[in-house]
Formats: C-alpha cells, structure tokens, sequence
C-alpha cells in the first residue's frame, strides 16, 4: 500500500482527481468544497468582532488565530487568520451576514476575494485585438526608446526607425504578444524628461512600428499628453507606472480611448530613487495600493475589465522584496485582474549573480518561470526569443 500526499490547491484539480478515481459525481460535488482550504489575513479587526469571527468558525470546525490580548483588553484591534475550506466559508458567510461589528461586510469581501480568486478566465480587448490570457502567459517585448536605459537597450539615437521596426518586427516573430515602448527611463536614479522630448523619441516610433507589427502596441509613460497622442497613432493599451497618479488627466484619456491600461505599484521617483525602501508586510501592503487605484480607476469611469495589475518588481523594493512578491505572487489574484510582472534583467537579479544587466537572462528566465507558475498572466522582457520557450514548458506543466 502506498501513501502519497498531493498537491492539488484548486477545485478543478480535486474534481479532476476524484473522477480519476471513480468517485459518483454527486460525491465529488459534496466532498470537492472540503478538500480546498484557505488561509485568509483579516487586518485590524475589532476585538469584538474577532471574537465573534473566532467562535463562529469554531461551530463550523473551521478556525480564527486572533492575538492572545483580544480578550484582556490590552488591544482594541487584531488581525486575524482565518482557517477555513470551502465549504466552511460558505457558511461561516451567512452566518456572519447577521452579525453586527462590520461582519456583515467581511462576510461580502470574504466572498469577493475568494471569487477573485479562484478566477482563472480573463480576456484583455485592445482596438483590433483579443488576447486570451488564460490560454498561456502572454509575453510584452520591451523597447526602450531612451539613451539611458538601465539594462543598456536603449535605441534612442543610436538606431534609425527603419532598424527599430526591424527590432520590433524580430519581437514579433519571436512571440512577443504586445510591444511595450517607452521614451522616458525609469530605471533609479534617472532624470525626468520633458514632454516635449518624450514625444519626439516615443510618438514617430509608435507610428512606424504600428503600421509594420500587427501585434498591440503598449505605450510606457505616466504623461497623459504622451499617452493620448500615442493612442493617436497606433497604440491600444497605456503601461503607467504610477497608475495614474502622475497625471491629473490620465484617467480622463483611459476613459476616453476605453483602453487597456496596466497599473503598477512603485514607491518612490526614479530620480530621488526608492531609498532604503521599508515594509510592514510587502505583498499586502502593495496589494492594498493596488485595490485603491483599481477603485479610483472604477469609480472614474474606467472599464474594470481594461485593467492589468503590476506590483512593480524593482520600483521601491530590495532584493528580499523582490523575492516576496514573487514567491506570494499567487495572493495578488485576490484583486481579481489580470497580472503582469517584469523581473528582466532587474538589479535584484544582478546582485544574486552578481551579473551585469546583459548577462542576467538566466536569473531572468528563473524568474519569469517562477512568476508564471505563481499566477502571471503576462510577462515583461527583453529577451523574447528565450522565454518564449521557457514559457513553452511552463504553461504545458500547468495544464497537465
């Protein structure tokens, strides 16, 4: 007889092993909800109310890890881990619907972030374009239209447009789904440009390279003047790396255009850069930023389902932050948006290798593979080619 324990963390996959097994399909409708538990992080919970969360879940057998001083009154608040499968939330879910002490509304976010979760369907509509994120991880081809780009891939002119569209065109055969130009670096320690310069190196490209690469264009800028006239002439999504805080207007021209625009987290200017750099918790506190401007981008108009998520690897993290995210990657589905992570030739992986930038595709592969088993959906490089095949392998483990 042997014993083997498994690693199947969603329901799909427990279905699918229980058939498997021959189990009658109204079994494996009963049984499937209890073989996938969770872990959820509930923050500064009112005492009262963490007590109440802790015996409500007991009387399922499920469980609430609260502060040991949530009943001597030396706190007024605790977070709290709840412990729970799926079947158990449920009805840990209508039970706390009639609780007072803000229960009600845990109740409610508990099943969003779970619903969020647990959803593996997300299709991204440009102008003129479908991509089927679920498919396979999607790949975004950097072009940097800048003489100062940290990874030392600046086109800017040390290339005509004539050889760029070349660059691009090469992208696109080697699987580049989107292509994401820029003409302004964000690397640390880079100065700003002004817009009237930023238009000139982004704008003619755009222009060129969209009437060449029948691939979506992505435009990286954080101006909305650059934005808008980018979106003029050829492309259909806007990567901005302050998500929409750097420009008034910016969430004025995504509205308008109604195109796919990817938020980032990052802490800090490329110019005063990210020093010393400091977290609580990371990947909840980035997650949490990230919840606010998905809101504010909602409530302005833009369409939720035009939203891409980056938690902006590099931007205002050291190395071991850059690490966590990418081992907590999978937490960011909470948000329910698709994910895009660019780890390429970072420094954090120069200082694990101690490489220079284009020396580190190795590292960067690594962590592209990683990112992509974790839950990515795109992922933002300079070497097409290269983890285009990698990604091969991994989306083929995933499925099997």
């Amino acid at each position: 007889m042997d014993i083997t324990i498994l690693s199947a963390r969603s329901q799909p996959e427990i279905k699918h092993l229980m058939r498997n097994i021959g189990v009658d399909s109204r079994g494996i409708g009963i049984m499937a909800p209890k073989a996938v538990s969770y872990l959820i992080k509930i923050n500064k919970l009112d005492n009262i109310a963490a007590n109440i969360l802790k015996q409500e879940t007991l009387s399922l057998g499920a469980d609430t890890a609260v502060s040991k001083d949530t009943l001597t009154g030396k706190i007024k608040h605790t977070d709290c881990l709840l412990i729970a499968n799926s079947l158990q939330l449920g009805r840990l879910c209508d039970k706390l619907k009639l609780q007072p002490y803000g229960l009600s509304e845990i109740a409610e976010n508990i099943k969003s972030a779970i619903s969020n979760y647990e959803t593996i369907g997300f299709i991204l509509e440009t102008k003129g374009y479908k991509l089927n994120l679920t498919a396979r991880t999607h790949i975004m081809g950097i072009l940097n239209i800048t003489p100062d780009s940290f990874s030392g891939d600046g086109l800017y002119k040390q290339y005509s447009v004539n050889e760029i569209i070349d660059f691009a065109k090469e992208m696109a055969e080697d699987g580049a789904d989107i292509l994401d130009i820029g003409g302004e670096s964000s690397r640390p320690g880079a100065k700003t440009v002004s817009l009237k310069e930023e238009l000139k190196r982004a704008i003619p490209v755009i222009r060129a390279v969209s009437k060449k690469v029948k691939i979506p264009i992505s435009i990286d800028t954080y101006k909305s003047e650059v934005a808008r006239q980018a979106l003029d002439n050829g492309a259909q999504i806007v990567n901005d790396i302050t998500a929409l805080s750097g420009s008034r207007d910016m969430v004025k021209v995504i509205k308008k255009y109604n195109c796919p625009v990817i938020l980032m987290h990052t802490r800090g200017a490329p110019d005063n850069t990210r020093n010393n750099p400091r977290y609580k918790d990371v990947t909840a506190e980035i997650i949490s930023y990230l919840k606010n401007r998905i809101d504010f981008s909602i409530l302005n108009g833009i369409n939720p389902n035009k939203i891409v998520i980056d938690p902006g690897i590099g931007f205002g993290k050291t190395v071991e932050h850059n690490l966590t995210i990418i081992k907590n990657l999978r937490e960011f589905k909470t948000l329910g948006r698709p994910l895009l992570i660019g780890t390429s030739r970072k420094s954090f992986i120069g200082k694990i290798l101690g490489s220079p930038p284009k020396a580190r595709l190795n590292g960067t592969l690594a962590s592209v593979c990683m990112s992509a088993m974790n839950g990515a959906n795109i992922v933002r490089v300079h070497d097409v080619k290269e983890t285009k095949e990698a990604l091969k392998i991994i989306d083929k483990v995933r499925k099997c």
